[in-house]
Parts: structure tokens; C-alpha cells; sequence
């Protein structure tokens, strides 16, 4: 996010000079707060052990938080939302689940969350909260900032992966 912070204010740039000066003190600004950030959500996911860094959501939205952070998710449908995961896909979930063990289940904002509570009924889970994953909430929400959305979800998956 902060590389397309940094890019956008040169973008500006280049369409506005004049301004210039205004769109690079607020992408570095912004920039700032970013670093801030990524310092909360390394300490917040480091804290959970790591035999606890695996999570169930509805679909694979979540490869860059997987990467950067080391949560494993497993999900049902693929990184489309459209798509509809086979019984056998779930069937398939609920035996990797059951074998090798998963610390939490969410549910999405984007998302129909039945499939979800099917398999955590079916693997005797909870849920673990709501994630945002595709769209924001709305402003006075959890995730009503690129920013909010990023914390709310960190703080989301350890709280519910801790001790688990």
C-alpha cells in the first residue's frame, strides 16, 4: 500500500504540478502511518503461536496477508466470490481440517457466511469474528479505512487464535 501511496501522489504530480508539493507531504504522511501499521500487525500475529496460524475463511482472498504475515488460510471457494465450492471441495476441507487441525473459522463481509457456519458446525469450531476482505465497512465501522480494515482484521485473527 505504500508503494501505490507514493505512486499515486507522482501521478498527481504529474497532472498538477502546482500541487506537487501538497500530494507528496500527504503520501508521506500517509506513508508514516502505514509504517506505523505493519510494526501493530507483525507484533499482533507474531504473538500467536504459530502452530495456531492456520484459519478458515469462505474464499482465498487473503494471499498477501498469508505472505507477508504467515497465516495460513484454507478456504472452500476460490479467490472469486462467485464461485461455489463442490460438497466434495467441502467434504475435502473438513477432512484437512479435522487431520492437520485449524485454529479459527471467519466469516466475510462480502460473503454468504451458510458454507462457513456449515463447516464449523460440521468441525465443531466457532466463529471467530467477521473479516473484511473485498470492500470496506462503512465509515463508522470496523474497517471504514484501508487502515482500519487492516488492523481490525489482525487484531480479529489473534483474538481468536489465541490459545487455541
Amino acid at each position: 500500500m505504500k508503494s501505490y501511496t507514493l505512486g499515486i501522489a507522482e501521478a498527481f504530480c504529474s497532472t498538477d504540478p502546482n500541487g506537487c508539493d501538497t500530494y507528496r507531504a500527504n503520501a508521506g504522511a500517509y506513508a508514516d502511518k502505514l509504517e506505523v501499521l505493519e510494526k501493530e500487525i507483525r507484533a499482533t500475529i507474531n504473538a500467536i503461536p504459530q502452530e495456531s496460524r492456520t484459519v478458515i475463511t469462505n474464499h482465498d482472498a487473503f494471499g498477501y496477508f498469508a505472505h507477508t504475515y504467515g497465516v495460513k488460510f484454507l478456504a472452500p471457494n476460490g479467490i472469486s466470490t462467485e464461485s461455489e465450492a463442490s460438497a466434495a471441495d467441502v467434504a475435502k476441507l473438513i477432512d484437512q481440517i479435522r487431520a492437520d487441525g485449524a485454529a479459527a473459522v471467519f466469516v466475510e463481509n462480502v460473503s454468504d457466511p451458510r458454507l462457513i457456519e456449515q463447516i464449523a458446525s460440521e468441525t465443531g469450531m466457532k466463529i471467530g469474528g467477521r473479516l473484511f476482505s473485498d470492500a470496506l465497512s462503512a465509515p463508522d465501522g470496523p474497517a471504514g479505512t484501508y487502515i482500519n480494515m487492516m488492523r481490525h482484521n489482525s487484531e480479529t485473527i489473534a483474538s481468536a487464535t489465541r490459545g487455541s
